[in-house]
């Protein structure tokens, strides 16, 4: 997983660990992560193209979850960041396209399948349970939005 992955995993828990029907600022999330807000929006943007986030414009406005969060799996953020990956020139040589390529086509596969059992339900119950949940969170056991 890339770096933008593991960014977009942490944002999304940390929205759905707020637990409420008031958005989430992206300025919260950059402050909680030490990230710059130009960078972070560049993923929470994606994540609602996706349909994982929903933007809320205004004065309020921040991010939601955009679907139930036991429904919401690791595999969708996933492949959402995917995109944003930065893909290398590489070589299409015969060895690549026919050995290589196939090797790394069925090792992703398996873990989106691996990523497509977990949820952030899953992951919410996680840092409940280790009480590690982020700064401010209410987090309760109904995880409806």
């Amino acid at each position: 997983m890339t770096k933008k992955t593991f960014i977009a995993i942490e944002a999304v828990l940390f929205i759905a660990c707020h637990n409420g029907s008031k958005p989430v600022r992206s300025n919260d999330i950059c402050t909680y992560m030490n990230l710059t807000l130009r960078y972070l929006e560049q993923i929470l943007q994606k994540l609602v193209q996706h349909n994982i986030l929903k933007g809320v414009r205004g004065p309020k406005g921040g991010y939601l979850l955009a679907n139930d969060r036991r429904k919401m799996m690791l595999s969708d953020i996933y492949a959402a960041t995917r995109e944003l990956e930065n893909k290398d020139n590489i070589s299409s040589s015969n060895i690549n396209t026919h050995i290589i390529s196939s090797i790394e086509n069925d090792a992703v596969q398996a873990f989106e399948d691996y990523l497509n059992t977990i949820s952030i339900a899953d992951l919410c119950t996680k840092t409940k349970e280790l009480d590690i949940l982020p700064c401010g969170s209410k987090s309760n056991t109904d995880f409806t939005i």
